[in-house]
């Protein structure tokens, strides 16, 4: 772990020393592509196989340059790091990895990456969660995770839709929007919930960051976890990333680690291991619905729950852990 008064260059080093004392295998999980940043590794040359885990395929793999967008020295700033990236960074590693197996398949077919691709995701089941049961009288809860950001996420959408539940089953349900705001995108989405809130309608939010233990206390009693995802979002670069595609989305991962059912667009590529515990829709009509039907009948969310646990079981530590020795370790040598 790197010390506050460390330079990156000197926590570089450190590892490099460690490495070749003493390790056989070094994961990196991710590097951001910047100017700023690719530099440090460029002396970088552990004598340990090394693997990188790749977040977004188009910035890494794919796209031949960023395109322009409002922010110009951003776009500069992704292309000159783009070129030191694949032409120096990226052949320094043995393989790489991505969390989410459909973005395993499209690297194979729609790159010309031919070095190892490992699926091997950050998040696991813990048994030791349990399903939390709804007490006749108390709110169904629902939760979206992550930092607020309009990019990412459609807040409007999702608020629309909550407001009209909200002046009908105020007292049946609560939402929480686990995540704090970033930029006047997150700032706008914070006071829209706070005229909700004035309204007497029971959604939480935070302007501050969210310390670990509250998250995870937040997400263990919540009943779904629902995400208004913009499947395909450009990032300030101006290059596209698809979520479930080009990009793998933590968002599966937790409904996994937390054992919790799934809402989410129906352009989203879920996990097939967990379809079952999956709802999607197609449109605010569709998705008011699918809330509304929830609502009404509090079976039909345990049924999910128990199916989210069920599929949740498929990336418990020990799955994960044989999936590591046969794919990985004992390949190594071949790495």
């Amino acid at each position: 772990m790197k010390d506050d008064d460390e330079t990156a260059y000197s926590f570089l080093k450190r590892v490099e020393e460690i490495c070749n004392d003493r390790i056989d295998l070094l994961f990196v999980n991710t590097i951001q592509i910047s100017t700023l940043r690719i530099p440090f590794f460029l002396r970088f040359r552990p004598k340990s196989k090394m693997i990188l885990t790749v977040h977004m395929i188009n910035h890494w793999l794919k796209q031949k340059f960023a395109f322009p967008t409002k922010n110009i020295f951003r776009s500069i700033d992704a292309n000159i790091s783009i070129f030191f990236v694949r032409k120096i960074v990226l052949p320094k590693f043995n393989a790489i990895n991505v969390i989410y197996l459909p973005t395993k398949d499209y690297v194979i077919k729609k790159t010309n990456y031919k070095k190892p691709v490992f699926t091997l995701p950050f998040n696991f089941y813990n048994k030791a969660k349990k399903i939390t049961k709804i007490k006749k009288d108390e709110k169904i809860k629902f939760v979206i995770p992550g930092l607020i950001e309009t990019y990412r996420r459609n807040y409007d959408f999702a608020i629309d839709v909550f407001e009209k539940l909200f002046k009908k089953y105020n007292r049946k349900i609560s939402l929480w929007i686990l995540g704090k705001p970033v930029g006047r995108g997150g700032s706008r989405i914070i006071s829209r919930c706070e005229e909700l809130k004035n309204k007497g309608y029971n959604i939480t939010y935070s302007k501050e960051f969210i310390p670990e233990e509250k998250y995870d206390k937040v997400l263990n009693e919540s009943d779904m976890i629902f995400s208004p995802l913009n499947v395909k979002a450009k990032r300030d670069t101006g290059i596209l990333e698809i979520y479930g595609k080009t990009e793998g989305s933590a968002l599966p991962f937790e409904a996994i680690q937390y054992c919790k059912p799934l809402i989410v667009p129906d352009e989203f590529n879920e996990l097939k291991e967990m379809s079952s515990s999956v709802l999607k829709y197609k449109s605010s009509d569709d998705l008011e619905k699918i809330l509304t039907d929830l609502i009404e009948d509090k079976k039909k969310i345990m049924e999910l729950k128990k199916k989210a646990c069920k599929n949740s079981e498929r990336f418990s530590l020990e799955v994960l852990q044989k999936y590591f020795k046969k794919e990985i370790l004992e390949k190594l040598d071949d790495i």
